[in-house]
């Protein structure tokens, strides 16, 4: 086990219902946006292999950056050679290659996502889902997330551990 690990396991009550309450608050927010649980678990994984792609463009680690590249890249396509396959999705979600192409179709009529067999699913929102994605939604999830984070570190400072 590695440290982190060992540390949750010996202050699993102290932590973990504050991590819980982080996810819940963003899958309640998350599912309203994305109209169900399914459209918003295929979103993640959008946006997770958003990032990835992302990641291989920039040297930067700076939230601003991340989203001023997110942006321009919502705009005009994201050259890579990885594509997001409905199997992948599928994978990934454990939801079914029919449900996953139903919800793909559901984000590509809200201005979320694009899809073509050649290039797969790509994140390109319209404007204002960039914006709500961007400046809203992500957001509320790095303070929500760095709430939990001080959670973990005022712990770790409590037992000298840090």
């Amino acid at each position: 086990m590695d440290k982190m690990e060992v540390f949750l396991e010996k202050n699993f009550l102290s932590v973990w219902h504050h991590f819980l309450s982080f996810e819940i608050e963003r899958s309640k927010t998350a599912v309203k946006v994305w109209g169900s649980a399914n459209g918003y678990l295929i979103f993640q994984v959008v946006c997770w292999h958003h990032v990835l792609l992302l990641t291989y463009t920039t040297n930067s680690k700076l939230r601003d950056d991340a989203v001023k590249l997110w942006f321009q890249i919502s705009k005009a396509e994201l050259k890579s050679s990885s594509v997001l396959t409905y199997s992948l999705i599928s994978e990934l979600t454990s939801l079914s290659i029919e449900t996953v192409r139903r919800q793909i179709k559901k984000l590509i009529m809200k201005n979320w996502v694009s899809y073509s067999k050649k290039k797969g699913v790509i994140l390109m929102s319209s404007e204002e889902n960039t914006e709500y994605l961007a400046n809203t939604f992500n957001k509320k999830e790095v303070e929500n997330l760095g709430r939990f984070m001080d959670v973990v570190c005022k712990e770790l400072k409590t037992q000298n551990l840090i």
